[in-house]
């Protein structure tokens, strides 16, 4: 269940439709499901696997009937899947309920995981079979078990945090004859902050690294589909760990990749790792710089002087890496002329690029909690949880005015003027791109 969701009609209207976004969007929406290929890993070679990709757009009567119809050879004898696994996020977990609901009446079993699921299993269990929570791996072997035995349960957890080194290789071969224009490959997992708006680190347990000799097996496999490929690092924060890098980037400018990932300002502290990032393939970073005003709570190390941060970005972006600038808007304290002042920022800001999402606090992070219990949280469904649709009432300001200053900053920050001008920093920064040799 993937794609860009927004519910708010007049800020796909204003913004979301302009270049500058919906450039991010599609890569979005191109990129494999990781979680779901690598729990296809782990099935067993008597099994018949499909995989659907569920974007939102279609009538959920004909993403039933893709269910249905999947599979590597085929519907199974009696015309239809025996069991179904969804992998969800929060904006798309309600339509996910649906089409489970649909499904189970033709008594298909049906199964849920990702951060939603471990996340709020109280929203899934009434429209699930099974409810899978935590890290997938080790729950998903031992559920295909208990299926085969009659002995399924309504929920499973994995026990203790799952090793990074156990990792199965994704069942690339289930995306068919043509590659996608991305791949991703995870090479670590959680993250050491707890920002408060990111339900993302904590909640499948402490970062873990993946070995460097598996990360360098799923670059292969994929290089064996695409050469030179686009990557995406599925990561929240590459660089935080205190593993040494340089067996990671090396593979990745070995095998010709050229990729994205995630991290904070921080890496421009170290110069030796910055050149190697650079030399290695990588074309952008997105760096969580989240507000020029406010601090969020739970950013650890990462919190710093905002002068700081931004002489770290440009010291990154002298590397010859764009950095995709990422702000929060709707702190506590946010008005209408906060959020102007930031588009005053933006306006002549030396980033790259830039990505704005409005603060959500989704289900399993502290602020969803204090909000709930503030009675803060507005009513209605979780497909609002978009990170473009204010969920909760702002304290200085009224939901409306919020969501009114947002899209007015989403127009302004995207209008062709403000990306061309973005179009050329980029073009400056590439200038800066240190050449790279490749294997053959």
């Amino acid at each position: 269940m993937s794609g860009l969701r927004v519910g708010h009609e007049a800020l796909l209207e204003r913004g979301l439709r302009l270049p500058g976004l919906s450039r991010r969007a599609t890569a979005l929406s191109q990129l494999p499901p990781l979680g779901l290929l690598t729990l296809a890993g782990l099935v067993p070679d008597d099994w018949d696997v499909g995989l659907v990709l569920d974007d939102g757009v279609v009538e959920e009567a004909t993403a039933v009937d893709q269910i249905l119809s999947a599979g590597e050879h085929g519907a199974s004898e009696n015309g239809q899947p025996d069991l179904v696994a969804f992998s969800a996020l929060t904006p798309s977990a309600d339509r996910a309920c649906r089409l489970s609901e649909r499904l189970r009446k033709r008594g298909i079993t049906t199964i849920i995981g990702g951060l939603h699921a471990t996340a709020a299993p109280d929203h899934c269990q009434p429209h699930f079979d099974v409810v899978v929570r935590g890290d997938g791996e080790p729950s998903f072997e031992r559920l295909l078990i208990d299926f085969r035995g009659d002995r399924m349960q309504p929920e499973y957890q994995s026990r203790g945090h799952y090793s990074l080194s156990d990792s199965p290789m994704p069942r690339w071969d289930l995306l068919g004859d043509h590659a996608p224009p991305r791949y991703t490959v995870q090479s670590m997992r959680g993250c050491p902050w707890s920002c408060s708006f990111c339900a993302a680190s904590r909640l499948l347990g402490p970062a873990r690294v993946k070995p460097d000799v598996l990360f360098e097996r799923e670059l292969a496999a994929i290089t064996s589909r695409q050469s030179r490929p686009w990557i995406e690092l599925a990561d929240d924060n590459t660089f935080a760990s205190d593993r040494d890098h340089s067996w990671m980037l090396d593979a990745l400018q070995r095998h010709g990749a050229r990729w994205f990932t995630e991290s904070d300002w921080r890496i421009a502290l170290r110069p030796k790792l910055l050149r190697q990032i650079a030399e290695s393939g990588c074309r952008q970073i997105l760096v969580g710089l989240e507000s020029n005003v406010f601090r969020y709570p739970g950013m650890g190390a990462k919190t710093a002087d905002w002068d700081r941060m931004m002489e770290a970005v440009l010291a990154i972006q002298d590397a010859g890496i764009v950095v995709n600038g990422c702000f929060i808007v709707g702190a506590e304290g946010e008005t209408p002329a906060s959020i102007e002042r930031l588009g005053d920022f933006l306006d002549e800001a030396p980033l790259g690029e830039v990505q704005l999402t409005l603060q959500t606090p989704f289900p399993g992070i502290g602020l969803y909690q204090s909000l709930l219990k503030a009675g803060r949280l507005l009513p209605g469904d979780f497909a609002r949880y978009t990170l473009f649709d204010v969920v909760y009432q702002p304290d200085q300001m009224t939901a409306v005015q919020l969501q009114d200053s947002f899209d007015e900053l989403v127009g302004r920050v995207y209008r062709p003027e403000a990306q061309s001008r973005r179009d050329q920093i980029q073009k400056s920064i590439r200038s800066k791109r240190p050449r790279r040799k490749v294997s053959p």
